[in-house]
């Protein structure tokens, strides 16, 4: 039997209006649709993107560990990717959700090689979705990059980077996962100058916050869809 052909869609930020029209349709036609969700986490973002969409195929939950064990991590992975396999190799059609951007510090790739490896030859089709950057550039009404300017990505976001971090001139800083050490990063950030600072949470989600002012930014809660963009000056 052929394979079915699987594919990684990017949902955007979590506002269905944000899907694109080839990530719509192929999400209403495909015969399976699997979304990510953590281990004791009732609610699921990527469902609630694309119940709306009336899709016709069955929603499978994966679950990702977020552990601190490697290789508990390792195997969960590895799991998932074979209960993806088994479905391709019935002929299905297989979709792999994930918020963001499918290729940007995503889940799908960690079971993208998996697969390759498990079917050869599996047809593979991607389909890019909005950034959490972009998104916060865009609720704050700030141009994100221009001219030469350089732009810097920064994931998991830890305490001890607060003073460590060399803030590059004529740069926009994207620090990702920041609620675990928001308030370190807060007091580095009130010592410089020429910055400026935008802090965006659950982004065109119900809860939503965007804000530059520093008090305002300390008192929230820690939240883990969350991130902060600074730019700085030459």
């Amino acid at each position: 039997m052929q394979p079915g052909v699987f594919y990684g869609i990017g949902l955007g930020p979590g506002d269905p209006e944000l899907l694109t029209l080839k990530a719509a349709r192929i999400l209403r036609s495909c015969d399976v649709i699997f979304t990510v969700v953590s281990a004791n986490v009732q609610d699921s973002v990527s469902e609630n993107i694309v119940k709306p969409l009336q899709p016709r195929g069955r929603i499978v939950r994966l679950v990702f560990s977020m552990s601190k064990d490697r290789e508990k991590r390792r195997q969960q992975v590895q799991d998932n990717a074979d209960t993806i396999a088994a479905e391709l190799k019935q002929g299905h059609s297989c979709v792999f959700t994930t918020l963001g951007d499918a290729l940007s510090y995503s889940t799908f790739g960690y079971v993208l090689p998996l697969l390759r490896k498990a079917i050869p030859g599996l047809s593979i089709e991607i389909v890019p979705g909005i950034t959490s950057w972009s998104t916060l550039a865009a609720k704050a009404g700030e141009v994100l990059v221009e001219n030469r300017q350089n732009l810097r990505i920064i994931p998991s976001f830890t305490e001890d980077m607060a003073e460590k971090i060399v803030l590059e001139p004529d740069t926009t800083h994207v620090l990702l996962k920041t609620y675990r050490s928001r308030n370190a990063l807060l007091a580095r950030l009130r010592r410089e100058k020429d910055i400026e600072v935008v802090y965006g949470e659950k982004l065109t989600q119900e809860g939503e916050f965007v804000s530059s002012s520093l008090d305002d930014i300390e008192k929230r809660p820690d939240t883990y869809l969350s991130l902060m963009m600074i730019k700085t000056k030459k």
